[in-house]
């Protein structure tokens, strides 16, 4: 469509060029004897026919004669100059919009009509930019002319291939590419074994409407593989491929371990590399989504069961909990561990797990609850160092400016932590702003 824009820009210029020549060619002459020669005949043979007749005498024909001449160029110069003016305006005028107006006309006939000369569909009916079929059809025909001259041709056949393909004629291509396979077997390279999987990976997405890798094409990928080095585009793809394969049957940590050994092996300036790795990412994510609608069904046929049996298996609820914790639903988690707890108040994971769940879901800004300090300080009972407990009774002293008992607690849980851990030195800071 550009060229056909640019090819009317071209045109409108030149006609406008054709159009500027005539008209300045049109005013270049302008002879003022020749607009007035008849007027100034008549009336000097008027004069001429008066002196004659001895109306007149010489002398008076003489200043009659000179003043008519006179009076005649005057007029004939203004005329000719009014009408030079005029001329020169239209010739602007038409200079000025010309090619505009071609080229509107043009574009407007284009939107309703399509390209001229061809089975094209109008910019108004498009839904897409795409190339019309028809030029692919006609390329079919060039095609297929170059094979009969030239038979032992792969790429002529490479092409009609490809050309199928972007008719989304898929059942044509695979036909050439099986027959391309079968006959040019000595000429045969990874990139023609690449192009012959990604038209039938192409097939099955277009039935599917998703891309599926068949035995078929893991078959006919590795042996692009092994044609092809794994840092150059062809090698990668292939093998992006087959791990494609393998996630799809899911074998995922086969198909992480080819990924990984694809983009590890990409060359850093690639610029395919960057692609691969957002394909495998998304497939990566995709895979994280599946597991965590998996975990969660799970979770929620448990707390199903749990709930409208009112068990009283109290590790099923504390897995319940656990499962609601991990999940972020820390209200729900609460409740699970409360059910556990309310069974067996002295089940010390019970309350381990009621105590965080309660602790997480209160407000950060807010003090501690003092059933959640109650829980903690009977958990210190029978857990002295359980570090959790031991953090939040600890910032409970300082709050009551019981430095020396919050001390204690700290050090107790300093002594469990690796030195250069965060959380060595959040409680070692705590201990020196107590000091301080």
């Amino acid at each position: 469509m550009v060229v056909f824009f640019l090819t009317i820009f071209l045109i409108a210029l030149l006609v406008s060029l054709i159009i500027f020549y005539f008209l300045k060619k049109s005013t270049k002459y302008v002879s003022i004897t020749a607009v007035n020669k008849n007027i100034f005949n008549q009336q000097f043979s008027e004069i001429n026919q008066d002196f004659k007749l001895g109306v007149i005498n010489k002398n008076e024909f003489d200043i009659m004669k000179k003043e008519l001449a006179q009076r005649v160029l005057k007029y004939s110069s203004n005329n000719n100059l009014n009408e030079k003016r005029e001329i020169k305006v239209w010739a602007n005028f038409i200079k000025i919009f010309s090619v505009p107006l071609i080229i509107i006309v043009s574009m407007v006939i284009y939107n309703y009509n399509g390209q001229p000369g061809l089975p094209d569909f109008p910019l108004s009916l498009r839904k897409e930019n795409n190339i019309p079929d028809i030029f692919y059809k006609r390329a079919l025909i060039d095609i297929d002319k170059q094979i009969s001259k030239f038979k032992r041709n792969i790429d002529l056949y490479i092409l009609k291939a490809n050309t199928f393909s972007a008719l989304k004629n898929n059942d044509k291509a695979l036909s050439i590419w099986e027959y391309i396979i079968n006959n040019f077997e000595p000429e045969l390279d990874a990139e023609i074994m690449l192009s012959y999987g990604e038209s039938i990976v192409q097939s099955s997405l277009n039935e599917e409407n998703r891309i599926i890798i068949v035995d078929k094409a893991k078959e006919i990928f590795e042996k692009a593989a092994k044609l092809s080095n794994i840092d150059t585009e062809i090698g990668a793809l292939s093998r992006f491929y087959i791990g494609l394969y393998e996630y799809q049957k899911d074998n995922i940590p086969l198909a992480n371990s080819i990924w990984n050994a694809v983009i590890k092996s990409a060359p850093a300036n690639a610029p395919w590399k960057k692609q691969l790795e957002l394909q495998v990412q998304q497939l990566s994510k995709k895979q994280i989504g599946l597991q965590d609608q998996e975990i969660k069904s799970m979770v929620e046929r448990l707390a199903e069961r749990l709930y409208s049996t009112d068990s009283k298996d109290i590790s099923e609820w504390q897995k319940l909990g656990r499962s609601y914790l991990v999940m972020g639903q820390l209200e729900e988690a609460s409740k699970a561990y409360k059910k556990a707890y309310d069974l067996d108040i002295n089940n010390i994971d019970s309350a381990k797990g009621l105590a965080e769940s309660m602790l997480l879901n209160q407000n950060s800004n807010a003090s501690i609850d003092d059933n959640i300090l109650n829980l903690f300080e009977k958990i210190l009972k029978e857990e002295e160092n359980y570090p959790l407990a031991l953090w939040v009774i600890a910032e409970h002293e300082i709050k009551l400016n019981n430095y020396d008992k919050a001390k204690i607690l700290l050090n107790r849980l300093l002594i469990q932590l690796s030195e250069e851990t965060e959380e060595y030195n959040l409680v070692l800071n705590k201990l020196k702003e107590i000091n301080n």
